[in-house]
Formats: C-alpha cells, sequence, structure tokens
C-alpha cells in the first residue's frame, strides 16, 4: 500500500492538504465570526452592571435623605445608548426595565414627602428594577457565554486543520523514505532488484533452504544487445530492456528472486524441491522473451545459465558458476540454455 502511494503521494498529500486548508479556513471563520459577534459583548455586559449599580445606588441615596435623581437619570441614559448599541439584543427586557425605573423616580419623587408608605414604595419598585437589571446582566452574559462556545469550536477547527498539516508532513516523510528505499533497492528500468539486494536475498535462499529443498541459479544475457543500442539507439535499448524485464517478472512465483545484475544481464533464484527448476525456468524465459515484439525493432533473443547451489557454497560462486554456463551457451551459438 505505501509502495503504491510513494509511486504517485498525490493520491493522499492533496486529500490531507485540501482537508488541512478547509479545516483551517472553517476554523478561521467560525472563530473571527465568534470574536466579531462577541467583541462588544464584555463592554454590553458592564454596561448593563453600571444600570444595576446606578439604580441600587439612588434607591439607597434616597431612603437615606440624600437627592439622587442625578445618579437615577445617569442609569437611564445608559440603558437608552446600550438599547441603541445592543440592539436586538435587549428587545425582551429593555422595556420592563425602563417601566420599572419611571415607577422608581415616582417612588423616589414620593418619597421626599417623608410618607412612611412612600419608603416603603420606593423599596418596593427598586427591588422590581434591580432584579430586572439583574436579569438583563444575566441575559447578556449568558449570551457571550454561547458565542465564547463558537469560538472554542472555531479553535477545535482550526487545531484539526493543524493536525492534518502535520500528518501530510509526516506522510510525506514517510513516502519520500520509502520511495527512497524501493529506488536502491530495484532497477526503475526492468523492476528486477539491483545487484547487491539480488546477492542478499540468494544468500538467503542459501541460508534457509530446506532440507528436500534445491536452490537454482540462473544467470541472462541479451544476444546482441550493443546492436540494439547503435543501429537503434539507447531509447530503443531501454524499451528492451523493461520489455525483456516484465517478460521475466511474469514467469515468477511468489517468493522467486529476480535481479539485474550488469547492463542487459540479469538472474532469477528460486527454490524447489524439484532439482531442474533453474533449467526449466531459464526454457520458459528464453522462449518468453523470443516471442516479445516490439515495434520497429528486430526479434530479441537471450542465452541463459542455470546451476544448482551446492552445500556449501557461496552465493557468489553460485553466480560465477551460473555464468560460465552462461558463455557456454553463447559460444554454442547463442539463444539457448547451458547448465547442470
Amino acid at each position: 500500500m505505501i509502495s503504491r502511494f510513494a509511486e504517485k503521494p498525490s493520491q493522499i498529500l492533496i486529500p490531507l492538504l485540501v482537508a488541512s486548508f478547509c479545516l483551517t479556513a472553517l476554523g478561521l471563520g467560525v472563530a473571527g465570526t465568534a470574536v466579531a459577534r462577541t467583541s462588544g459583548d464584555a463592554a454590553f455586559v458592564n454596561r448593563a452592571g453600571l444600570v444595576r449599580g446606578g439604580i441600587q445606588r439612588a434607591a439607597k441615596l434616597e431612603l437615606a435623605g440624600i437627592p439622587s435623581m442625578d445618579s437615577l437619570d445617569v442609569a437611564l441614559g445608559t440603558l437608552e445608548s446600550l438599547k441603541a448599541d445592543a440592539g436586538g439584543r435587549l428587545d425582551a427586557g429593555y422595556e420592563p426595565l425602563a417601566a420599572a425605573m419611571a415607577r422608581l423616580r415616582g417612588a423616589m419623587v414620593d418619597v421626599r414627602g417623608g410618607d412612611v408608605q412612600a419608603r416603603a414604595a420606593l423599596v418596593r419598585a427598586s427591588e422590581d428594577a434591580w432584579d430586572l437589571s439583574n436579569d438583563l446582566v444575566s441575559a447578556l452574559e449568558a449570551s457571550a457565554r454561547s458565542k465564547r462556545g463558537l469560538f472554542v469550536w472555531g479553535l477545535l477547527f482550526m487545531a484539526a486543520g493543524v493536525v492534518f498539516a502535520g500528518l501530510s508532513v509526516v506522510v510525506s516523510k514517510v513516502l519520500v523514505k520509502d520511495r527512497v528505499e524501493v529506488e536502491a533497492a530495484f532497477d526503475t528500468m526492468t523492476g528486477g532488484l539491483r545487484k547487491n539486494r539480488f546477492m542478499e536475498r540468494l544468500s538467503v535462499f542459501i541460508e534457509t533452504v530446506g532440507r528436500d529443498e534445491h536452490v537454482g541459479v540462473v544467470m541472462f544475457d541479451l544476444d546482441r544487445f550493443k546492436r540494439i543500442n547503435d543501429s537503434y539507439g539507447h531509447d530503443a535499448g531501454d524499451r528492451v530492456l523493461a520489455a525483456v524485464g516484465g517478460a521475466l517478472r511474469s514467469l515468477l512465483r511468489q517468493g522467486d528472486a529476480f535481479g539485474r545484475v550488469g547492463g542487459e544481464e540479469f538472474a532469477v533464484a528460486l527454490r524447489s524441491k524439484d532439482p531442474r527448476a533453474a533449467r526449466l525456468f531459464a526454457e520458459r524465459a528464453r522462449a518468453a522473451v523470443e516471442s516479445l515484439r516490439l515495434e520497429r525493432l528486430p526479434i530479441m533473443t537471450l542465452s541463459a545459465g542455470a546451476v544448482v547451489a551446492r552445500h556449501g557454497e557461496k552465493p557468489l560462486d553460485v553466480l560465477k558458476r551460473a555464468d560460465s554456463y552462461l558463455y557456454a551457451a553463447k559460444s554454442a551459438g547463442r539463444n539457448r540454455v547451458r547448465g547442470d
């Protein structure tokens, strides 16, 4: 899965980056809207608190015999300016509070006559006005809290966007690392392992071969490949190498190792209970390559040398024996197989 994305990283990186951009933009939009809506809320709450405090102060001073109509007028003026600035936010609370403050004004005028009942009426009027102003403060505070929740959602969306951006960075690093590892292990033109990786696989085959198994190795070399490069150009030579690599890979079983060990030289290592497996594979490969037809290019053939690894034989020695049979096949006329 990772190797597939390593070949086309845009398949996963683009969705991650788009998700990051969308979430971040959404978060900024939501948070910005919340900030815009709450920018005046603190001031509105403070001004509502001034109205509440002005009502309480005016009533106390008046009950103490100190004229305080100016304090009530200031509170009423603050309420009027708050209504003008806050607009619809005060629709439910403005009228009852304004009416209650008007009643308080009348009670303050009456109490100056020294009537005990007037004092009691002033207390009731001030309590009604204070309760309504306190309700107004509470309503504005609740509105501000709900908008702060919207701001928190905006921050969460932005955080998610940052997470996706970070994830895209991590994934890109993983894909680049995997891409580098793939390119270090495989020849991109033919799909075969590079020589050092092929030798590692062959070494593992020899070290872990079962009691009833044989490790077979086949060396291949394209016949007269230099003529292709000289006559048709290196681009044509690359086409031939890619086609031959594909033909050889199509014959592999699960677990077989295929490598490009030279310019036009290939090798295959396989494990089988049949000691003839390497020789049989070489014959199938020779026939498969000979049957290839590339536009405007001559028919290609290859020669092969097939061996079975001996007990205790080193990987490089096995490859050398297969290589000697390969050149024996070329000396015998090419397009043939020689081996154990």
